[in-house]
């Protein structure tokens, strides 16, 4: 069975058969005019001189009914007899497409010559095409050029002989049925290989129906490149630095560009030829889509002291970069511009498409690189350079998987800037704004310093700033999945080791943020200096199922980083969402295992949810991992504080929130500002220090704070350390009493935590000196001094309720009248406070008060009494107040009932004290 390099090499094979073949045809090829101009063909061989021609001021105008150039031939324009020209049209007015594999020059000229060539039937450039003019080079399928004055010079050889014009040329008509432009090049398994086409000119446009690169390494060392491909359209031009297609008309059929098999475009400088410069050129391309596949890539640099030129890229469906496709090609092709030398700055790359997606290893990069000396092959000094931005602009972004044939190294599908050599250089930002983001099975944004180090020799340290990363999805950023080797798809920014410099901040702003499989977001510090800061603004975010990444050995998620070794500051993590929700062993860590302290998180979050643990196989050994929030430190540097400010914080299942520092350094502190939070089923939170101080823990202002099954509130000290304090103010504290939940502030040879707890009501919970099977609260110290727990229990103010009596008291003789008798029905009516209490210990209840409110004289006979009426009871004033059957607040006062009562009245009436 043939494997999958054999087979690749029999396509090779089979390529370069059909390359030859058509470089065959292209050996017959003629260059014959057509008679319609004054142009003249002198023929040697395989060589063409093109002599006079029609002109028309600084115009000169050609017109041939075959153009095309044999292989190893040239077509020369020679302009002896007409020196004055800049601008040269020539038209193929016969039916066949022009192949060219040879060169085309212009010879004669006193000043800049521009070469349009004109053949609405395609043109075809062979592995051979050379390119040499001091102006601009335009090869199209346009059937007519169109000048300011409103002539058209077409190339139909049915219409009216020629009107020729002194104008300027303002634009280009492709027709319905225009053709295509073809690039044939030497077959090769890695461009790096190839002979480039050289197209020597300040400018070089193709414009055609659709554009093709197959095996061909196009270059035009420092000049500016555009690729157009659309029909049925009008192109804008204009004369800026040479001529360029600067508009298209609404009505353009947009068509597609492809590079294949290891083709190449590249616009960088070369400092060893006469053409070379410090800018490097502009490449413009526009269509309905562009693809790069097959190891294909196009790339633009600059040298010391210039200024990079962008690359540009507009298409109305898709950019595909689809990486390699064999392990012989360049291993992570795609888009790049460069920098390399002293005070050099790479141009930018835009992308501006319907749907971009790079996979198997394609990238888009801007760099700083070092550059060697072409005589010593000595690096050269590059220091005090920046890198291009890299702005995305398109509906979905997708970056999938990696190079499937680098066994031994990772090249993830990328959009990234880099610094990989030099003192004081700069990364630039990588901005994506879309509706959708997907990085999946190790794809991957990054911004990067870079060192180089060996066993024996000295290290290259590289010093700079890694740029910015903004990513805005109005829909959703996913990111998630891993390589075969566990390397996961991440944002991040990074100084990596032989480095020293300060890393990037990380922006994500969505609607809903997934990170899972293994997906991160990461600042990182392996090196020395300051890691970035990662900020995220979402409506929803879910982290859930991480892996051990192989780089840092840790837990992968929304992380920042301080790793072995490295020295300097840790970066801070801040999020803002609508919900939050880490579970099946999601992670949000900050953390330093090096010299450096770790920086805080603070998440504004209205609905946090963390819950549940995942199994990772770690050395051969399945072990479990809960899901977390966390700052921690494991130096004698300190650890970052979390501050969590929410309307629920619910942890469940062995979750953690923890700060902690497993040396002798400070644990930061753990403070939730929420109204309610709520832990289940031996959930925890948690603070631990082993040698230094601090990790104490805050709730505050909640409404409850609830323990069940087994969780936990805790603060921890180990060695001489104090135990962290606990404090909680919050109207209700539950747990249930069986059920071991515990609040804790222990420490070992130190002092413990002192807990403080301010409430309205603790159910469940006992302070107790030591740990039991039921609900504790406990600040213990197993060698050294307890620590203190103070309970402050707000109950309701019993003298707020009471009413003060009156200090003369009434003669009780007077309140009942005498005579009343068993025989005449008597009753006894008590109206009052509505009931008494189950027990003396027991608060009267003012909420659900008994009131009679029957009008009692109308139970009973009519009263003799001394006066005509009864008198009316004074104001008094309010002396309490409570609530109705209705729940609706009443007034309360001392009250009497005056009345003249009869000696036979045998209904009597107590005092009202309400």
């Amino acid at each position: 069975m043939r494997t999958r390099v054999q087979l690749a090499q029999f396509a090779q094979r089979i390529l370069s058969l059909g390359v030859l073949l058509v470089a065959s045809d292209i050996a017959q090829a003629q260059i014959i005019p057509d008679g319609s101009l004054n142009t003249t063909v002198i023929p040697n061989g395989d060589r063409f001189t093109i002599l006079n021609g029609t002109s028309a001021g600084n115009n000169l105008f050609h017109s041939f009914q075959q153009f095309s150039v044999p292989t190893g031939g040239a077509a020369t324009f020679d302009l002896v007899n007409t020196p004055n020209i800049s601008t040269i049209f020539s038209r193929v007015t016969g039916g066949s497409l022009s192949q060219i594999d040879g060169l085309i020059e212009t010879r004669n000229s006193n000043q800049p010559v521009s070469l349009f060539l004109l053949n609405p039937n395609g043109i075809l450039f062979g592995p051979n095409a050379r390119v040499n003019l001091s102006g601009s080079f335009v090869a199209t399928t346009a059937e007519s050029v169109i000048f300011a004055d409103g002539m058209k010079w077409q190339t139909n050889p049915t219409a009216a002989p020629p009107l020729l014009t002194i104008s300027v040329p303002v634009g280009l008509q492709l027709g319905a049925d225009t053709g295509n432009i073809q690039l044939n090049g030497t077959p090769a398994d890695n461009f790096r290989f190839r002979p480039a086409q050289i197209f020597a000119a300040d400018a070089v446009s193709l414009v055609g129906n659709e554009i093709n690169f197959d095996n061909a390494t196009l270059s035009v060392p420092d000049g500016r490149v555009q690729l157009w491909a659309l029909r049925n359209a009008e192109v804008g031009l204009e004369n800026r630095d040479g001529w360029q297609l600067t508009t298209a008309s609404p009505s353009a059929e947009w068509g597609l560009i492809t590079l294949r098999q290891s083709s190449y475009l590249d616009t960088t400088p070369e400092l060893a030829t006469a053409r070379s410069g410090l800018n490097g050129g502009a490449i413009d391309i526009r269509g309905r889509g562009l693809t790069l596949q097959e190891g294909s890539s196009i790339a633009t640099g600059t040298s010391s002291l210039g200024q990079g030129e962008n690359i540009t890229i507009r298409t109305t469906e898709f950019v595909e970069l689809l990486g390699v496709s064999s392990e012989l090609q360049y291993p992570t092709p795609g888009l790049y511009t460069s920098a390399s030398g002293e005070s050099a700055i790479a141009g930018n790359i835009i992308v501006e498409t319907e749907r971009l997606r790079i996979a198997n290893g394609g990238w888009i990069q801007s760099t700083v690189s070092v550059n060697f000396d072409p005589v010593t092959s000595e690096p050269m000094t590059t220091r005090n350079s920046r890198t291009g931005d890299i702005t995305v602009r398109a509906s979905d972004v997708e970056l999938v998987g990696h190079n499937p044939f680098a066994a031994n190294f990772f090249r993830p599908s990328a959009i990234t800037t880099l610094l990989t050599s030099g003192t004081n250089n700069v990364s630039g930002t990588i901005s994506i704004d879309a509706q959708r983001v997907r990085l999946q099975n190790g794809g991957r944004i990054s911004t990067n310093v870079l060192g180089f180090g060996a066993p024996g020799l000295p290290a290259l340290i590289t010093t700079g700033i890694a740029g910015d990363i903004s990513i805005r999805a109005t829909e959703s950023v996913e990111i998630s999945g891993r390589t075969v080797a566990n390397l996961a798809s991440t944002v991040i920014s990074s100084i990596q080791r032989f480095a020293e410099g300060r890393g990037g901040n990380i922006a994500i702003e969505t609607g809903r943020l997934s990170i899972f499989n293994g997906g991160a977001v990461s600042s990182v510090l392996v090196g020395s200096g300051a890691a970035g800061n990662i900020r995220i603004r979402a409506t929803e975010v879910a982290l859930s199922d991480p892996i051990l990444d192989n780089f840092s050995r840790t837990l992968n998620g929304i992380t920042i980083a301080v790793s072995e070794g490295a020295k300097g500051e840790g970066g801070s993590i801040n999020l803002v969402a609508e919900r939050l929700r880490v579970f099946n062993g999601g992670q949000i860590i900050s953390s330093t295992a090096g010299e450096a302290n770790a920086g805080s998180l603070n998440l504004w979050v209205n609905n946090l949810e963390v819950q549940g643990s995942s199994q990772l196989l770690v050395n051969g050994e399945q072990r479990t991992f809960p899901s977390s929030i966390s700052a921690s430190s494991t130096t004698n540097f300190d650890a970052g504080s979390i501050r969590i400010f929410s309307d629920t914080v619910r942890v469940r299942d062995g979750a953690v929130i923890s700060v902690s520092n497993l040396a002798t350094g400070d644990a930061g502190n753990l403070t939730l500002n929420a109204r309610e939070v709520f832990l289940d089923n031996q959930a925890s939170l948690q603070a631990e220090v082993n040698g230094g101080s601090r990790g104490n823990i805050r709730i505050r202002g909640a409404d409850a704070v609830v323990l069940r099954r087994g969780s936990q509130i805790t603060t921890n000290a180990g060695e001489d350390s104090t135990g962290g304090n606990i404090e909680i103010d919050s109207a209700s504290v539950v747990a249930v009493r069986s059920e071991n939940s515990d609040i804790v502030a222990n420490a070992v040879r130190g002092s413990g935590g002192n807990i403080e707890i301010v409430t309205q009501s603790l159910l469940g919970l006992q302070n107790r000196d030591r740990l039991t099977d039921e609900s504790d609260i406990t600040a213990s110290s197993q060698f050294g001094l307890s620590g203190t727990v103070q309970i402050n229990t707000l109950d309701v103010d019993p003298s707020s309720g009471l009413v003060a009596l009156p200090s003369n008291v009434s003669d009780p003789t007077q309140q009942i009248a005498v005579g009343c008798g068993e025989a005449q029905g008597s009753r006894f009516v008590a109206t009052g406070r509505g009931g008494v209490p189950e027990n003396p210990m027991q608060q009267v209840s003012y909420d659900r008060p008994w009131q009679d409110l029957r009008n009692v004289s109308s139970h009973q006979p009519a009263r003799r009494v001394q006066t005509s009426q009864a008198i009316p009871s004074p104001f008094v004033e309010a002396t309490g107040w409570t609530r109705n059957a209705k729940g609706q607040p009443e007034l309360i006062a001392q009250e009497r009932i005056l009345a003249t009562r009869s000696p036979n009245d045998c209904r009597g009436t107590s005092i009202n004290s309400r």
